[in-house]
């Protein structure tokens, strides 16, 4: 006797070759997987081309406005201590410490805002301390290892005598350590702005307020002495921080040379610039532009350029010197600003 069918195991087999013939099935999930695979296709591109020339804009404008807000500080700095007592006292800077990232892709990059009061652990040479001689009053003790601006008059005001002002400058710096863009840092010292890349690639962005001219044989120079002082500090986030100055002091220095009363004349004098910096290749060609610039004849001063490496990993500082001979009139702004990091620093 033959067995009864099954009928479920009968209607699974229409079904079977029934989906068999039918190719439409057989088209849609080609299709399907052509689209997945498009699309993996065209998001891979997005992921090695378009995302890090996305990243490279954000980071672009993210070191454009790092260099903008250090060069607002320096202009706020300065007119502080120009405008003191009448200026304002307290000026808030904002500095962009992230840029901006990529939906869901790519994280924002983050800076680091530091400032470094003053790097002289070990103070100046002056009289009473071990080791000073009349050769070395006003330079730092290990100067190797300070940060450092020293301006020497051989005649003060009114024809005084020896005049010299030394301090440790200290540094607001910020470091960008850009995944697509260049990594960039910058630093304010002595009131100048600084700007290193990677490689030893370093240069002055904003320029300090010396100035040499020679004018029929009259020689004037103007500076400033800046300090920064405060609480070391550090700021790693995203967003923006505010950066306070808070200016203390000011004071503007002239000097004519030495009065002679015989036949009522000034005698010039010998005006001397120092700074000691960890970043000489931006010091350095600043100090030649400013002298070549001036007019004044190549035997009326002395200055040799730096000519050793840019890359500095050791962080030690080089010492150069500008010594002007001859000068008949200079002004000295000397400042001190103090610097805090975020709301309510003081």
């Amino acid at each position: 006797m033959g067995e009864t069918p099954n009928f479920n195991a009968s209607r699974r087999y229409r079904r079977a070759r029934r989906l068999h013939g039918d190719r439409r099935g057989v088209v849609a999930v080609i299709g399907t997987l052509l689209a997945l695979l498009v699309f993996f296709t065209l998001f891979g591109i997005f992921l090695t081309q378009y995302l890090p020339l996305w990243m490279t804009d954000n980071e672009s404008q993210f070191t454009a406005q790092a260099a903008y807000s250090f060069a607002l500080f320096k202009s706020n700095v300065d007119s502080q201590y120009q405008f003191s007592p009448s200026g304002p006292q307290t000026l808030g800077t904002p500095f962009v410490v992230s840029s901006q990232g990529v939906p869901l892709l790519a994280q924002p990059t983050q800076a680091t805002l530091i400032f470094l009061p003053s790097s002289c652990p070990n103070g100046f040479y002056a009289k009473g301390i071990a080791g000073a001689t009349a050769a070395n009053y006003g330079q730092p003790v290990s100067s190797t290892k300070c940060v450092f601006a020293n301006t020497t008059l051989s005649q003060g005001p009114g024809g005084s005598g020896l005049y010299s002002q030394r301090i440790a400058t200290g540094v607001l710096q910020m470091n960008l350590p850009n995944r697509y863009y260049t990594a960039e840092q910058f630093y304010f010292e002595d009131d100048a702005v600084i700007q290193t890349q990677s490689g030893g690639y370093t240069y002055l962005t904003v320029n300090p307020p010396l100035n040499v001219t020679d004018n029929a044989k009259n020689i004037t120079v103007t500076a400033s002495l800046l300090q920064l002082y405060g609480n070391a500090s550090t700021f790693i986030g995203s967003g923006s921080q505010e950066v306070y100055s808070h200016s203390r002091f000011s004071q503007e220095v002239t000097s004519n040379g030495l009065f002679v009363a015989s036949n009522s004349s000034y005698l010039p004098y010998v005006y001397t610039f120092e700074i000691g910096t960890e970043y000489p290749c931006a010091w350095s060609p600043f100090l030649v532009k400013v002298m070549q610039g001036s007019g004044v004849p190549t035997a009326s001063y002395s200055f040799t350029p730096y000519a050793g490496s840019c890359n500095n990993p050791t962080g030690l500082t080089t010492e150069l010197t500008l010594k002007i001979y001859n000068v008949d009139y200079s002004a000295l702004f000397t400042a001190g600003v103090q610097v805090s990091l975020g709301v309510g620093g003081t």
